[in-house]
């Protein structure tokens, strides 16, 4: 499946079943990597709001496609978000909040040219007031805000506004999120037609795993929050795996998802020029006055961090539960 592929067919949301019209087309999570690979290697379309990227300094040729651009809802501006577009290419993008009908045409008129250089981008508007569903086209995407946000949809609307609409819902755990798509899809006495689920993002499971905790079906489990083998990589990883089963046991998990098979990734380790402190991050001693010279390490949290000897570094990192990002090219070792 190409990552352009997601919006190949554009559904009459009248005609579809209950159970197709449930069925995401995609699932997103937007981070950096390593939690940007981890993520495309179990399904997920992988991306990050305009003002971020993947953080990949360290990655040559990495090829870890922008399934998903958000915008940066904070502090929009349209002009720079299209030329985001320009430069990322991405499959969905995400291209601003509308909070009346003036600002919901504006973002019409912006896809629709914008669709002539990406006629296959899915661009998703996400109205923030009723008048602004209204104004925007059946054949774009609403998007529905769920999680974290200013304004949230079921404060300005009713399930019906989104019925017979396809949407994509902006964050909330995956059981809010399942709420909601019952809400959307469920048939009613009056038949209305059910909303279209295109898709739907969530990343929350950083924010747990920093704790120790994971994601399940049943809630967070920080089972293994005092396990020496368990870091922040793994334990968001293996909450992904679980939003992957909670959603296929409900069958909304798509079909066909994203493969990660051929992306070329060529990691180059830190080196002691990279280092922002000369302190060791372990005893605090000076690592330039050391005989061999600084040992450094980078770990899946984004930080790099210089020791003075080999023991240091392997207390700290014991002590700490971290991971290296791509195992032992993320450690220099001066030469003896």
């Amino acid at each position: 499946m190409s990552i352009h592929d997601l919006s190949a067919t554009t559904s009459d949301s009248a005609t579809k079943t209950y159970a197709d019209a449930r069925q995401a087309k995609y699932v997103a999570f937007l981070h950096r990597v390593p939690f940007a690979l981890d993520a495309l290697h179990l399904g997920f379309l992988p991306g990050f709001r305009e003002d971020c990227t993947y953080q990949q300094s360290q990655f040559n040729a990495l090829e870890c496609p922008v399934g998903m651009l958000d915008n940066d809802f904070r502090n929009p501006d349209l002009d720079r978000y299209i030329e985001r577009v320009f430069e990322y290419e991405p499959a969905v993008g995400v291209i601003g909040d509308a909070y009346d009908a003036t600002e919901a045409r504006t973002y019409v008129d912006t896809i629709r040219e914008l669709e002539t250089n990406f006629p296959d981008t899915e661009f998703i508007i996400v109205p923030k007031c009723r008048a602004a569903i209204d104004v925007i086209p059946d054949d774009i995407v609403l998007g529905y805000s769920r999680g974290y946000a200013d304004k949230l949809a079921h404060e300005f609307s009713d399930p019906i506004d989104w019925r017979g609409r396809r949407v994509h819902i902006l964050g909330g755990s995956p059981p809010k999120q399942l709420a909601v798509i019952d809400q959307l899809t469920q048939p009613t006495l009056s038949g209305d037609p059910p909303a279209d689920i295109v898709g739907m993002d969530w990343n929350g499971l950083h924010r747990g795993a920093q704790f120790g905790e994971f994601w399940t079906g049943d809630g967070w489990d920080d089972s293994g929050r005092n396990a020496d083998h368990v870091t922040i990589r793994k334990t968001v990883r293996h909450s992904l795996s679980r939003v992957r089963d909670f959603w296929q046991a409900h069958g909304i998990w798509p079909e066909s998802t994203l493969q990660a098979d051929g992306f070329g990734l060529e990691y180059h380790g830190p080196t002691p020029d990279d280092l922002e402190n000369s302190a060791c991050t372990e005893c605090g001693t000076n690592v330039w006055t050391t005989e061999r010279g600084p040992f450094v390490a980078e770990y899946d949290t984004g930080v790099i961090c210089g020791y003075c000897s080999y023991d240091c570094y392997f207390t700290h990192r014991h002590q700490n539960q971290l991971e290296e990002v791509a195992g032992d090219q993320s450690v220099y070792f001066p030469p003896g």
